[in-house]
């Protein structure tokens, strides 16, 4: 699927990286939601790992959540029909993927994580010249942040096995997508590109 994209790709080092996990919700991760991913709970033990790794590596690692505030516009939940209040308790992190008292978590109200928020500024603070993304979905608010991310100037990595979205197809065209001009797609069990198949 991914064969003739990997020419350009890189490699990433963790001595230079920041982790960004993006909206490991109970929105999304709690079987009694409306938008409950079944493919999330499949990915939390990568998700784990790769926070592991980074705190091993004393490497930044940034959470995000989606939630919007009465006084806010609401594209989101314009273009779904529902949306997550910032008072909503399904706004929060989910318990398997909790961020310690030093991680920050920025709070988006839109897909993507750069725009009203000090995410950027944060990441460079830290010396990160790369990140690697994990999360859901794939194709929402995982590939904006990946092109954003690549657009302000970060080397952007995507886990295709800590991302998640509500089907297969969904999932790959993000990673074709992204690998064509945007990130270089990785395991999150060993950090190296992907592997191209034909």
């Amino acid at each position: 699927m991914l064969a003739g994209m990997e020419r350009r790709w890189r490699n990433p080092d963790i001595r230079v990286a920041a982790l960004l996990v993006i909206d490991m919700q109970r929105y999304f991760l709690d079987k009694s939601s409306h938008a409950y991913v079944p493919a999330a709970t499949a990915i939390v033990p990568g998700v784990q790992r790769l926070i592991r790794l980074f705190r091993k590596h004393k490497r930044p690692v940034a959470f995000t959540r989606f939630a919007v505030a009465d006084d806010e516009k609401d594209p989101v939940g314009t273009w779904w029909g529902r949306s997550i209040a910032d008072s909503s308790c399904d706004g929060m992190i989910s318990k398997h993927v909790r961020p310690k008292k030093e991680e920050k978590v920025f709070r988006k109200s839109s897909y993507s994580p750069f725009r009203g928020t000090d995410l950027e500024r944060h990441l460079r603070k830290l010396g990160a010249r790369q990140i690697v993304i994990a999360g859901v979905l794939t194709n929402l608010c995982c590939e904006t942040a990946a092109r954003e991310a690549f657009e302000l100037g970060f080397d952007v990595f995507l886990t295709a096995d800590a991302t998640a979205t509500y089907n297969e197809k969904m999932h790959e065209a993000t990673l074709l997508n992204l690998s064509c001009g945007f990130a270089t797609p990785v395991h999150a069990s060993d950090l190296r590109p992907l592997r191209p198949t034909p």
